[in-house]
């Protein structure tokens, strides 16, 4: 693996500046966050890699035609200029001040090929997004952030960095095809954008479902901090589309009942990371996984709503259960919590403000999170759609999440099937890819494709 410090490449900063709405009279006004918003999970920066193939002829100059189409559908996403604030509760708001989103322009001296297919996380990569000093606060920052890298080759890279607490993943991507749009040359956007985050305020205290109180969801004060963990490392595993055709057909046979491929996919990862831990069987284990819900309330959010609207869910069964039960007994598992999540639930949540925060820190738990639906991967700026999109996470100041998976769709003309992306010591990932092999030939057996195939 290549080592901090040593680059690949090199990255030449040509432009940094704010980029405002292109309309002068953008509302200046202060905007109320919902509780899902101030979440603790809610409260962290993601950054992301949106890889391009080159096609001069049609985009020659990615850089221009980015930062033009941000300030057209800025006028639509104005907010996203403004500024965090922090009010006296320990909650966040939002200012609109118009400043503008930060947009960065470099080149980087090789061609597209240096990156591969981004299997790993390599300490150079780090130079593709634009990053705040570590401990900055979120009231010093822009919320957004665009960095476009163009290659020698053609191609070009944009480097997204956003905080979580003012949209979530459907939310930026909704803002990401939107800007396509733009850049496309689109006059209106096909879906505007609704802000309204209202439509999330806590009832009347007297509305609250009181059983949920006496589950005892662990309240969290909002100033959460992330858990220390040993130094992790982010690599990647790719699950073919014939094995995870057969691992579904196995599943709906045991649980004698449909099963999504995440349901499948988060049971076999949480069967093979608890293994790979190596955790006494007397103790119980954890998968959160985080679940949009804008369908699940009565009546459903609007089309457009691009606010954080997900929750996190918690499976819990014994580490005897994870590791001996058939696979089809935690996928249910799964399959349950997800449909706990109804309107009532999740109203009561939020009238109540308590979101669980310490359940992750514990190393005998898993995260989960999909971006394989967020739209990602149809943001097109006029040159197709990208052909990689590929989340970072790193550790800083000794603060890492580790037991942390995403799921993302394996670069475009490559293989067909499910990117697994992992967040652990590297020990811990060679164990786990054993037990992940191990699991799949204990649930496809050859007598079983026969059958299938039959």
């Amino acid at each position: 693996m290549e080592k901090e410090g040593l680059a690949e490449f090199n990255v030449e900063i040509l432009e940094s500046c704010l980029v405002q709405p292109c309309l002068p009279d953008s509302p200046r006004s202060t905007l109320y966050l919902s509780n899902l918003d101030n979440q603790p999970a809610a409260r962290v920066a993601v950054n992301m890699l949106l890889v391009y193939e080159g096609c001069a002829n049609v985009l020659p100059d990615p850089a221009k035609t980015i930062r033009y189409a941000l300030s057209k559908v800025l006028v639509y996403y104005y907010p996203l200029a403004g500024r965090l604030r922090k009010k006296e509760d320990g909650k966040f708001q939002v200012e609109c001040t118009g400043e503008g989103v930060l947009f960065v322009e470099t080149l980087v001296d090789k061609s597209l090929s240096i990156l591969g297919d981004l299997e790993q996380l390599r300490p150079s990569f780090k130079q593709l997004v634009f990053r705040f000093p570590f401990d900055t606060a979120m009231e010093d920052v822009h919320p957004m952030v665009l960095q476009v890298n163009r290659f020698t080759c053609g191609g070009f890279v944009v480097g997204v960095t956003f905080y979580h607490i003012l949209c979530d993943g459907r939310g930026v991507g909704k803002f990401l095809i939107d800007l396509g749009e733009m850049a496309r040359g689109h006059v209106k956007l096909s879906i505007e954008p609704i802000w309204d985050r209202e439509l999330l305020k806590p009832r009347n205290l007297l509305t609250q479902d009181l059983k949920l109180l006496e589950e005892k969801i662990e309240s969290t004060s909002h100033s959460w901090e992330p858990p220390l963990y040993e130094e992790s490392i982010q690599m990647s595993l790719i699950l073919h589309s014939e094995t995870i055709k057969y691992m579904k057909q196995r599943m709906i046979q045991e649980c004698m009942d449909n099963c999504t491929t995440f349901e499948i996919v988060a049971a076999l990862i949480w069967r093979a990371m608890t293994k790979a831990l190596e955790i006494p069987v007397t103790q119980s284990t954890k998968n959160i996984f985080a679940v949009d819900v804008r369908r699940s309330f009565s009546p459903p959010l609007p089309n457009g709503y691009y606010g954080n609207c997900f929750v996190m869910a918690c499976a819990e069964a014994t580490i005897n259960d994870v590791m001996n039960q058939p696979l089809s007994y935690i996928v249910n598992i799964i399959k349950k919590t997800k449909m706990s999540l109804n309107n009532k639930y999740l109203r009561s949540t939020i009238d109540m403000d308590q979101f669980p925060s310490s359940i992750i820190s514990d190393q005998a738990n898993i995260m989960l999170s999909d971006w394989r639906w967020l739209g990602y991967n149809e943001v097109d700026f006029g040159s197709g759609s990208s052909m990689n999109v590929f989340p970072m996470h790193w550790n800083e100041n000794g603060i890492n999440v580790s037991n942390f998976f995403m799921f993302v769709h394996p670069p475009k003309e490559k293989v067909d099937g499910f990117k697994i992306i992992a967040w652990m010591p590297l020990q811990k990932f060679q164990l786990f890819e054993m037990e992940v092999e191990a699991t799949i030939n204990q649930c496809i057996t050859n007598d079983f494709k026969n059958q299938c195939n039959s």
